[in-house]
């Protein structure tokens, strides 16, 4: 296994954030490997799961982007890779949920009774994803920019 701390130090973070366990110990071990890439079996062999339990995992990080699958040619296998940018990738899907959170905030404010300490907070919080979301656009381009700069993709 390569870089055991690492890839379960990582999962743990992760899993602190909010990501399903097995997801993240999944996408911990891909990320960590030499290639950047590894087949379902060598996943669960390495973290000593079930087949299943990494399909779950699979699904979950494929849909968030965060993970490819391709066909390995001359077999039957997949081999599991990172996205080609997976940390903007995940935090720019998060942008629905921000945008939902705005919305949620916006309509409590017809709610709640004006002026008071829950209307102040709740202000607070649709100003803040209002900021994030205004703000959004500019970071993540700038980021592309620099990785461009930096790692010439």
């Amino acid at each position: 296994m390569d870089a055991p701390n690492f890839v379960e130090n990582l999962a743990g973070a992760m899993v602190d954030a909010g990501m399903q366990r097995m997801a993240a110990r999944v996408f911990s071990a891909v990320l960590a490997s030499p290639e950047g890439e590894l087949t379902p079996a060598q996943v669960a062999e390495q973290l000593q799961v079930s087949a299943g339990a990494v399909s779950g995992a699979v699904g979950y990080l494929t849909q968030a982007g965060m993970i490819r699958r391709r066909h390995v040619p001359g077999s039957r296998s997949t081999a599991l890779g990172l996205g080609d940018d997976i940390w903007y990738e995940a935090l720019t899907s998060r942008n629905a949920v921000i945008e939902r959170w705005f919305a949620v905030a916006q309509a409590g404010l017809e709610e709640l009774p004006p002026g008071g300490p829950a209307a102040q907070r709740v202000e607070v919080m649709r100003d803040f994803f209002a900021f994030v979301l205004g703000e959004l656009p500019d970071l993540m381009e700038r980021w592309r920019a620099r990785r461009v700069e930096t790692y010439g993709y």
